[in-house]
């Protein structure tokens, strides 16, 4: 059985440790994957982003422990919810879970699945590993819990792009260690705004407007260049060539990017 975890706690942690020894205290016959653990401390948005991105990979069977928390120790639910594809993942009910597709899910409130005492402000320990590794050991589902309605799973806040009449406006939900920023937007509002590879664009955005091109790989704009792109996940996304998006646009998570279509010359 894999036991996957994916947290925004930093590669190589303690607490990454932490949730290693007890699933491994608890389910030692399971496989541990380390999914990712540089998301932005405390970012929802992009941590169920990319849960729902890499949760997909997996066979049916397969658990996640899944911990971007900034609430932890409030009134959130925490919840285990089985995807349509088979794969049951544990969290915080705080919009992480949300972008899964549930097609069920159970709150965690068995006593006898957790590791006491219990922090109040290290759940990913005491309260989502154990419920993990009893999963990945061959426990039930509703071992954990009782059923809660799918429907009532928290959604993280993602507003709709705009797209028409050669401009996008998409928010900026994520980045990566090379510097390329993700926005919640697919290759659909590009066509829907005239935007085509070649095209010349303006991108406004934190640090002002800037000269990109629209391509289809790095290598579509000269080195140095700022590239409007859809990314590997389907996601449109800025990227320089030998460069990082990041510090040229310089747009914090959250906020809204705009293209415009380049009028001339």
């Amino acid at each position: 059985m894999i036991l996957a975890f994916l947290t925004d706690y930093g590669p190589g942690t303690e607490h990454v440790g932490a949730l290693h020894a007890v699933a491994a205290a608890a389910a030692p016959g399971a496989e541990r994957l380390d999914l990712a653990h540089d998301v932005e401390p405390g970012d929802v948005r992009w941590g169920a982003i990319l849960l729902a991105r890499l949760s997909g990979l997996l066979p049916a069977g397969a658990v996640v422990v899944a911990v971007v928390d900034p609430g932890v120790g409030t009134g959130r639910r925490g919840l285990v919810v089985t995807t349509p594809g088979g794969v049951r993942v544990v969290g915080p009910d705080n919009g992480l879970l949300g972008l899964l597709g549930a097609g069920a899910a159970h709150e965690l409130t068995a006593e006898a699945h957790r590791r006491h005492p219990v922090s109040a402000t290290f759940h990913g320990r005491d309260v989502f590993a154990p419920a993990g590794a009893h999963l990945a050991a061959g426990g039930e589902v509703a071992d954990l819990g009782p059923g809660v309605d799918p429907a009532s799973v928290v959604r993280p806040r993602l507003p709709a792009p705009y797209g028409a009449a050669g401009r996008v406006e998409a928010m900026t939900v994520g980045r990566d260690r090379f510097g390329n920023l993700s926005l919640w937007a697919g290759p659909e509002v590009l066509e829907a705004a005239g935007m085509r590879p070649g095209d010349r664009v303006w991108v406004l955005a934190g640090a002002g407007r800037q000269r990109a091109a629209v391509g289809v790989t790095f290598a579509d704009v000269p080195r140095g260049g700022l590239l409007v792109h859809v990314d590997s996940h389907g996601l449109v996304a800025l990227a320089v060539n030998g460069g990082s998006a990041l510090e040229r646009v310089r747009a914090a998570p959250g906020e809204v990017v705009a293209l415009e279509a380049m009028a001339g010359p």
